[in-house]
């Protein structure tokens, strides 16, 4: 059973739905629950998976993250954190290599 509810959009996502929903021959009601139900199915399988995650596990998946985030944006941080994590943190003077 479908319940009204009310959303707020800004101009130009009101502006972009409409037109896909023309696009599509599809109503702007029926594009805005498909795309409400695939973001809640993503993330739920994600708060899933990150409640069965280990400590170690954790810390692995942001790794990864990291690394997308470094390959998209073209950003790679300094790879003698682990020897000057001083430096980085509190900004003492960096140890020789």
């Amino acid at each position: 059973m479908l319940q009204r509810t009310q959303l707020m959009l800004d101009d130009q996502l009101k502006q972009d739905l409409l037109e896909l929903a023309e696009l599509t021959n599809r109503s702007m009601s029926d594009l805005v629950r498909e795309f409400v139900a695939e973001r809640v199915e993503e993330n739920k399988k994600r708060v899933k998976r990150s409640k069965k995650m280990s400590g170690a596990e954790a810390l692995l998946e942001l790794a990864k993250r990291a690394e997308e985030i470094d390959k998209k944006y073209g950003y790679f941080g300094p790879t003698d954190g682990s020897v000057n994590h001083d430096y980085y943190l509190y900004g003492l003077p960096k140890k020789k290599k």
